[in-house]
């Protein structure tokens, strides 16, 4: 039968797989996002002017921004899950042995990592992701208003 700690280390890197597939996804999604998005701007470039029948591609690229948005915050939810469970379950391990000062570890890491990068180690990377969907998404809305207007 496996040790305690063995089952938790299988638990543990369980967790950061599924936090890793959050983060390949989204990557996936992100990657569809840009290239429908700037399939969409070249044509709507090709055209040369904007008129009533261009909504039939901004309205969708708003909607496409706001769908990539909402599911890139629920990809960072679940990682933070993930994420979350796979630290617990790391503590619990270096409770179960405390001569591999694994909370020294993580700590010093951390100081280093936060001194290296100050300003980046205190942003979320979800809310980049979720800037740049809702940037298309707002870009979108922006050429159908413009569209409406001097129509």
């Amino acid at each position: 039968m496996a040790d305690e700690s063995d089952v938790l280390l299988e638990l543990w890197k369980g967790q950061r797989d599924e936090a890793r597939q959050m983060e390949n996804q989204r990557a996936a999604l992100t990657n569809i996002v840009i290239l429908v998005a700037a399939a969409a701007l070249g044509f709507l470039t090709q055209q040369g002017h904007l008129e009533l029948s261009s909504l039939g591609v901004t309205v969708p690229l708003c909607v496409l921004g706001a769908f990539g948005a909402a599911a890139s915050s629920k990809y960072g939810e679940r990682w933070a899950v993930h994420s979350g469970l796979a630290d617990r379950l790391r503590d619990e391990l270096a409770a179960r042995h405390p001569h591999l000062d694994l909370d020294a570890l993580v700590a010093a890491n951390r100081t280093e990592h936060r001194a290296e990068f100050p300003l980046a180690s205190r942003m979320r990377v979800w809310i980049l992701w979720v800037a740049l969907h809702t940037a298309i998404g707002a870009c979108g809305l922006l050429l159908s208003l413009w569209i409406v207007v001097t129509q």
